[in-house]
Parts: C-alpha cells; structure tokens; sequence
C-alpha cells in the first residue's frame, strides 16, 4: 500500500501557510528528491558492482600481469650496461610507478623486492645532488654506513599498506550517529505502537497486518524517519490530513527539525556512495558532479581505458629487448610525466590565485 502524500494544506478560511509550514512542505519535497536520487545510485551502484566483477576485475588482472612483467624487466635492465645514468634514473622512475600500480590490487613479494631494491640508489642519488648543489661532501654519511634513513622506511610501509588494497564498488552507507530523536517523532512513534500492538488483536489476519505494520514503525523510528511514521498514522486514519495542517507552529517546528536531520541522513548517503565511486572508478575521481544516469558510460569509458592501458603495454613487451626502442620510451614516459605535474601545479596556482583575489577583495559594508 503507498503512503499517502504528505503536504500542508492552508485552512479552509484562505489563510496563507506559516513560515514554519512552508518550511516543512519544502522539505518534504527535497526528501522526496534526494530518496529518488538515493534509489538511482543504489541502481547504478549495483549494475558497477556488476560491471566489475565480470569485466573491469578481469581486466584489471590481466593488466596487473603485463605491469608486472614490464617492472621485473626494467628492474633487469638497471644492471645492462647498455643503459646509461640517466637511463636507469628514468628506470628507477617507471618502476616507482608500476610497483604501487601492481601492489594496488595484490600483494605480490617479487613486486615488494623490487621497490626495496630502489631505496639505495635514490639515497645515493639525492645525496650526489645535495653534494653539487651544497658542497657537502659528508652529507648522508651515516646512511652510506648502512643505517636505515626515515625516507626508505616510509618507502617501504607505503609499499607494504598498498598491497591488496583496491577499490570495489560497496559504498558505505552508515548514517551519522544522532544524540537523539526529536520528541514529536518518539510521541508519533508511541502512538502507533499502542494502535498496532498485534497482541491486541484477535482475529489472526488482523494481527498479521498490524505486526507487518508494527515492523515499519520500528524501522521508521529507528532510521528517524519522520515522514514514514506521519504517512503510517494516514494510512491507518489515526490522524487524517486536516488534522495533520492544523498543528500548530511550534508542533510544525519540531517537525522540521526532524526532517532536517532526515534530509542530511540522505544528503550522507548520497555523498558515500559518490566518495566510494570516486575511489574505485579513476574516470569518476576526475569527474565534476556525479550523476548516477551516467554511471553506464563512465563503466565504458574506464573499460575503454583499461584497454587502452593495455595495448600500450603489449606494445611495449613485445620490444622490451630493443634497447633504442626503450630508451626513447622512457623519454616519452618523463616528458609526460613532467607535463602531468607542470598541468596539476598550475592548477593548484589558479585555484590559489582566486582564493587570494576572494580573500582580499574588499568586503561590502553593511549599512
């Protein structure tokens, strides 16, 4: 049976609805809004739940197969003395890439090796720039003897926590603790347990209905859920409509009150669920405002991703022998990758920039 609706009605007379009325039928509408948003990320929650157990898992292992086998290849061509200086720094760089990448979605002890592997030379990298830039040529010695820095301690925790730890499409939606419920809600609450107590009740089909009815009530108050218990109270004509929009103002306040914490409840949800997204789709991560009708082209867009991830990788296997080839590939890596921080900084700057010309702009007097 569908819950009547539930509006304030003005009284007969022609009198205009209280401020505090109106602010209960607003609120009634966004709580309508934000439950049909809530159900369509629930939907599209599930069909990316769907989505990545059947098609962005499988790809996402394949994938994690070839990044290995391309980091356990550079990780050799650090000892080919065809590789110069600068060749194996732009090695040490890939790897640093690819082992997180592969530690992301599964422990895997060679990959851990490996990223160990590259704290002494970067030790003794960062020490031969400071020694050129500084002059301090016993800079580090006390590394240099064996001890382990800070750096490459924090180096490995970060290798070790990222093991297994990718993102899957199960959103949290625990709600936000409430001290406690409004007293109007725990009184409607009442009200309807004494009405529908089944023990109350002789005829057996009766008592069913009303214990069935009885479980709404205690979801409803358990949720704080106000506007579940007033539709409960129509739908057994304990109170009716007239009745309902002539309370008055400060009953109404307590209402809105109500419906205040209900809506953020949602509002929580809501904003999980997208938290969650943004974690275990990358696209999503990039993405302004979410819409949960979009979910299906973000799902083909990441897979059209995934794929592309890994035609470049096939590409780049299958002439990892070829020395020329990888030397110019690992340019191409660093020059991207410069281009990608050099865009990112910008950014940051702009949006600076603007928080300044916010923050110093003179502010209009109040007369």
């Amino acid at each position: 049976m569908s819950v009547p609706a539930i509006t304030l009605q003005p009284p007969a007379c022609g009198k205009p609805l209280s401020k505090p009325q109106k602010s209960f039928n607003t609120l009634v509408g966004k709580i309508d809004r934000a439950r049909k948003r809530l159900e369509q990320w629930h939907a599209a929650m599930q069909r990316a739940a769907q989505a990545q157990a059947a098609q962005i898992d499988p790809k996402m292992r394949d994938l994690n197969a070839m990044r290995k086998e391309l980091l356990l290849a550079l990780d050799a061509m650090q000892s080919d003395s065809r590789y110069n200086k600068t060749d194996r720094r732009r090695l040490r760089a890939m790897i640093e890439v690819l082992g997180p990448a592969c530690l992301s979605l599964q422990a895997d002890a060679d990959v851990q090796a490996v990223l160990r592997r590259q704290r002494e030379p970067q030790r003794e990298e960062a020490e031969s720039r400071m020694d050129d830039l500084f002059g301090f040529d016993d800079f580090g010695q006390a590394d240099a003897r064996g001890a382990e820095s800070p750096e490459a301690d924090a180096f490995d925790a970060e290798a070790d926590d990222s093991a297994g730890t990718h993102q899957r499409f199960e959103p949290e939606t625990q709600k936000r603790p409430r001290d406690a419920q409004a007293p109007s809600l725990r009184a409607i609450y009442r009200k309807l347990a004494s009405a529908l107590h089944p023990d109350r009740e002789p005829d057996p089909a009766e008592r069913a209905r009303k214990t069935a009815l009885l479980q709404r009530a205690n979801t409803a108050h358990q949720n704080g859920d106000l506007l579940a218990l007033l539709g409960l109270q129509l739908e057994i004509d304990l109170v009716d409509a007239a009745q309902l929009s002539s309370l008055g103002d400060a009953q109404i306040k307590d209402y809105v009150r109500a419906l205040k914490a209900q809506l953020a409840d949602l509002e929580q949800e809501i904003a999980l669920i997208e938290q969650d997204l943004r974690m275990g789709m990358p696209l999503a991560a990039s993405t302004g405002k979410l819409d949960p009708r979009a979910i299906d082209a973000l799902i083909e867009q990441e897979l059209d991703a995934l794929e592309m991830a890994e035609d470049e990788l096939k590409s780049v296997l299958a002439r990892k022998t070829e020395v020329r080839f990888m030397k110019s590939w690992l340019r191409e890596q660093e020059r991207a990758s410069q281009a990608l921080v050099e865009e990112n900084w910008d950014e940051a700057l702009a949006a600076f920039e603007d928080f300044l010309a916010e923050e110093l702009s003179p502010r209009r007097r109040r007369r």
